[in-house]
């Protein structure tokens, strides 16, 4: 199986219509993927897995059918906006427990007539023995509000380390769909391919991916139902941006 999206550094030039192509492309294929796990079955977001090995990349994809939820929230938790403190990656803490920082180039976001792009740098603190990881990407995030669509993704590029870091890449591409404009049926896609960088095996970080973005989904079922900051940034947020 072939695709043109890779785990490298992007060129901030790329142009942005040919993310989109690559990656709606890519979301194209994930059907023909072996099958992997269904987790949380019983529940309101049941979750199936899959995998691929495509162009040497170990892929994963995680999509999340939530049954009942505030659409409101659940867009802005994964889609983000262009406001200081309400990105994507600024969100991504509450449900990523893993990430210790996140600085968000809110200066440099730029608008286009489908969404929006911006930079961000990222720092992962795993368990023992692994050491913190920087992850240094791209955003380009594309709403179409007529049809209750929304695609996500995130590309490696150069930029700085947080201290006493390794470097991590990772390419993820995430779509979100609704089918109301309240309370009512989602579906959440994650399809990710990462290297960890460092010590750790390429192997085990495969091996961990699929659990990773998984776990995200409860996460964010939790947060959507319980947290008060979808008005206002909270402190926890704003301790983790530079």
């Amino acid at each position: 199986m072939s695709a043109t999206m890779k785990l490298k550094q992007y060129s901030v030039d790329t142009p942005r219509e040919t993310i989109f192509q690559d990656a709606t492309a890519l979301l194209e294929t994930i059907p023909k993927w072996k099958e992997g796990k269904t987790f949380f079955e019983g529940t309101t977001h049941e979750t199936e897995t899959k995998g691929e090995v495509i162009d040497d990349d170990f892929w994963v994809a995680a999509k999340a059918h939530f049954q009942d939820v505030n659409l409101e929230r659940l867009r802005k938790a994964i889609i983000g906006t262009e406001e200081a403190g309400f990105s994507h990656s600024d969100y991504e803490p509450h449900y990523k427990h893993e990430i210790s920082q996140v600085q968000v180039q809110g200066e440099q976001f730029t608008t286009f007539a489908n969404g929006w792009s911006y930079k961000v740098r990222t720092e992962y603190s795993f368990s023992f023995p692994f050491s913190k990881r920087t992850f240094n990407q791209l955003v380009h995030v594309f709403v179409d509000p007529i049809k209750r669509w929304a695609l996500i993704v995130s590309l490696p590029i150069k930029g700085p380390l947080f201290p006493d870091s390794v470097l991590g890449e990772a390419v993820t591409v995430e779509e979100l769909s609704w089918k109301a404009e309240r309370d009512g049926p989602a579906e959440w896609l994650i399809a990710s391919t990462s290297g960890a960088g460092g010590n750790i095996p390429h192997w085990a970080s495969n091996y961990a991916l699929a659990g990773i973005l998984v776990k995200d989904v409860p996460n964010v079922v939790d947060l959507i139902s319980g947290s008060d900051y979808f008005t206002e940034p909270d402190s926890k947020l704003l301790s983790k941006q530079a």
